[in-house]
């Protein structure tokens, strides 16, 4: 296939055109977007890669003038330095995807195959969001620097047995980077386990992560592993781990030095290779400085120190992430939508994101399945109000009790359904049996 590389840095040119021709592709150079269109119509390329290096105008008349070829031709736009105007107003023009340098080769390899074997997405559609290469090639989606030069870290230190500690608001990726140190170490082949130390009772937690012999409590008819022996030889993600009471963070830091585990109830201990990896999303070191948590653990488990910024604090990757998130939801529920509109992708821009990726992930999700065309309309962009808006549209009412509050609620619902408990409580969202006992408990303090 022909490739054309619009590029102004030699090095990079020079590394592109030899992978392309090594690969078996024919590839034309040129630094200009303004000669690029005559090379365009001289050698029909299936595919051009742009370099916007700092001039989006050349750039976007470029995208304008290929849109009107037939058919059009696919262009890839590439930056060192992402923008989220530069890749609305690129995808806006008609650009198939907004790449930021440097790039896996194996990616351009797969979008050639996919060119190659005709399923090329419509023009003005996204190859991110048309794509069928799977999940994603990088499990982590991102144009920040930042994240970038996290990412290069956790691969240089994962082939290590260091533990790791990722601290980051919720939503922001945590889970996502300990399995992707677990995937770039040599342990890849072995059990990743993961516990949420905040969901589980603190009678369990100690079972759950250390495991038990037979008739160690009443209830334990058998041996049974804990998480550190399930991921004998592999990674262990203790996630929220500041939710460890401190009697439990005493034992998991012998484990840690020690590497060997004492089941409840047991006689000896057990030999185990774990790498550890903990996250949380609050600030570990109030929590040590207020006692809650101990200096010791803090320190073993904090070798290498992964923060993770918030998704409000990288907007560069708002952008390819919706466009990841809308080809996952598109394939999975086999909706139609294979573009988001120009103006949702601003709509998306604009708003502070409190629930981060999570969030994020949610809302495409929701367009995808409310939408009905083949275009992410702004309209289907449904966002989650924030703080300050649930304020201001709360009504200015006296402040009282909320049990006051309570019996005002279930009244009015009655009223409303004309008495209907049945009703009442479906508006309520509580059971009848919970309505019924609410009403008899206000009936009782009348002393009816």
């Amino acid at each position: 296939m022909n490739v054309l590389l619009i590029e102004t840095d030699a090095s990079d040119a020079r590394t592109l055109s030899a992978f392309l021709r090594e690969q078996g592709h024919l590839c034309f150079i040129t630094d200009s977007p303004k000669s690029a269109k005559n090379m365009v119509k001289k050698e029909s390329p299936g595919l051009v890669l742009l370099h916007l290096n700092g001039n989006p105008a050349q750039a976007i008349d470029f995208l304008e003038a290929a849109q009107t070829l037939e058919p059009p031709v696919p262009v890839i736009v590439l930056t060192k330095k992402p923008r989220v105007d530069d890749a609305v107003q690129a995808v806006k023009k008609g650009a198939y995807d907004f790449w930021t340098k440097p790039f896996p080769m194996d990616r351009l390899s797969k979008v050639i195959e996919m060119i190659e074997a005709g399923k090329v997405p419509q023009p003005g559609t996204s190859i991110a969001a048309g794509r069928a290469l799977g999940p994603s090639d990088d499990p982590i989606i991102s144009a920040d620097p930042i994240v970038s030069a996290l990412k290069a870290l956790a691969r240089k230190i994962a082939p290590s047995n260091a533990t790791v500690f990722i601290q980051g608001e919720s939503g922001t990726g945590k889970e996502l980077f300990a399995r992707y140190i677990h995937q770039q170490s040599g342990r890849s082949d072995k059990p990743f386990v993961a516990l949420n130390c905040a969901a589980l009772p603190e009678t369990l937690l100690e079972s759950e992560l250390f495991g038990y012999e037979k008739g160690a409590f009443t209830g334990a008819i058998r041996n049974r592993e804990g998480k550190f022996e399930l991921a004998h030889t592999g990674t262990l993600l203790l996630d929220e781990v500041t939710e460890i009471p401190l009697h439990l963070q005493a034992k998991l830091l012998r484990v840690l030095q020690e590497n060997e585990v004492d089941r409840l109830g047991g006689k000896y201990p057990v030999p185990v290779d774990v790498r550890v990896v903990a996250t949380t999303n609050i600030r570990i070191e109030d929590q040590v400085r207020e006692g809650r948590f101990r200096k010791d653990l803090y320190y073993r488990l904090n070798v290498i120190p992964l923060r993770i910024p918030p998704l409000r604090e990288r907007p560069v990757d708002i952008v390819p992430l919706a466009q990841f998130f809308l080809g996952k939801y598109s394939s999975e529920n086999r909706r139609c939508a294979a573009k988001i509109a120009p103006e949702a992708l601003r709509k998306l821009s604009e708003h502070p994101w409190p629930g981060n990726v999570r969030e994020l992930q949610n809302i495409v999700q929701r367009a995808v399945l409310i939408c009905d065309s083949a275009v992410i309309d702004p309209e289907s962009i449904i966002l989650d109000p924030g703080e300050e808006e649930v304020a201001a549209s709360t009504p200015d009412v006296a402040l009282m009790p909320l049990s006051e509050i309570e019996k005002m609620m279930i009244h009015k619902a009655l009223n409303s359904c004309e008495g209907n408990r049945t009703r009442a409580a479906e508006i309520l969202g509580i059971s009848v049996r919970t309505l019924r006992n609410k009403l008899n408990e206000y009936r009782q303090t009348l002393g009816v």
